[in-house]
């Protein structure tokens, strides 16, 4: 029998209880020209072979975040659904392996509308995933991928690669009447701040949670890669408008830097948590260590339901 893929780690903070859930994860081959469009060849395999990163077959995990406050479980991105069979699609099973089942999320948040962030909201016949849920999504983000005119003419992607946008416009009129459109800067929930950075996405958003004085900060997709935060003017083809993203990429580093702040991330190497420091020349990634008793719990799910608790 196939094993149910998953993973999860769990923050405890005062007040609330932070899940970090595997959804797996996607391949891109040979790292350029997603990542680093137009730096030189040698120059990034060099750079990929000092952060012990493939220079070919390049991996990266698709994480997600699961905040419970009270009678709320509050979802942030649901991964790729049914999209990608093969290497994810795992966050139902991460979720139940913690005993919860799909119909007790009562709050999905959007940080952005990239298929990897929004692809398991609904099932491939059309269904909602989490049915009881309510959606929230950044003004911007609304509006960017319900416009007519959706400029990617920033991007360094090549005009054929495009979105189309289907995903965007078929996932959002599902939700239509369940749907929540928030302004940047808004705080949701009592304990997540919502905060603008654009550039990946028009409305993309990151997400300051908090309790008494234990903050942890979202950072989503400002960074995709190690390599990036080593080298944020590298950039990706991804970000719908490049300088912009390069621009909000180096401001959030330096915040983050500034303050010691513990973030969480969608796809730096698994589980995503750590440090952003400041080096005299930029930045480096300090992932969270393990031994460290504010993750106090790591698993990873099998067909018996297995915990690994350390």
């Amino acid at each position: 029998m196939k094993s149910k893929r998953s993973a999860a780690i769990r923050i405890p903070m005062e007040g609330l209880e932070i899940y970090i859930l595997s959804d797996g994860y996607f391949g891109i081959g040979n790292p350029q020209p997603i990542l680093a469009p137009e730096i030189k060849k040698e120059q990034v395999q060099e750079a990929l072979s000092a952060l012990y990163l493939a220079e070919s077959d390049y991996e990266m995990p698709i994480t997600t975040v699961l905040i419970k406050k009270g009678n709320h479980y509050i979802l942030v991105d649901t991964g790729e659904g049914y999209h990608d069979p093969v290497n994810a699609g795992w966050l139902q099973n991460s979720i139940s392996e913690l005993g919860i089942t799909p119909e007790a999320i009562t709050d999905i948040l959007i940080t952005h509308a990239h298929r990897d962030h929004i692809g398991g909201i609904l099932s491939k016949e059309g269904a909602k995933m989490y049915p009881n849920a309510k959606y929230y999504i950044a003004e911007p983000e609304y509006n960017f991928w319900t416009s007519e005119d959706k400029d990617f003419s920033k991007s360094k992607m090549p005009s054929t690669s495009y979105p189309t946008g289907e995903i965007q416009t078929e996932t959002l009129t599902s939700i239509q009447h369940d749907l929540e459109i928030f302004k940047p800067g808004e705080t949701l929930f009592s304990c997540i701040r919502t905060e603008s950075a654009p550039g990946h996405t028009p409305g993309h958003i990151i997400f300051h949670i908090f309790s008494g004085n234990q903050t942890i900060t979202h950072l989503v997709d400002v960074v995709h890669s190690p390599l990036l935060v080593n080298h944020p003017d590298w950039g990706t083809q991804w970000d719908v408008n490049f300088e912009e993203g390069i621009a909000t990429r180096k401001r959030i580093f330096d915040n983050c830097a500034n303050d010691k702040r513990m973030v969480m991330t969608c796809h730096l190497p698994w589980p995503g948590v750590g440090y952003i420091h400041k080096l005299e020349n930029g930045w480096n990634w300090i992932p969270k260590a393990q031994s460290d008793p504010y993750t106090i719990k790591i698993g990873f799910g099998t067909d018996k339901g297995l915990l690994l608790t350390r």
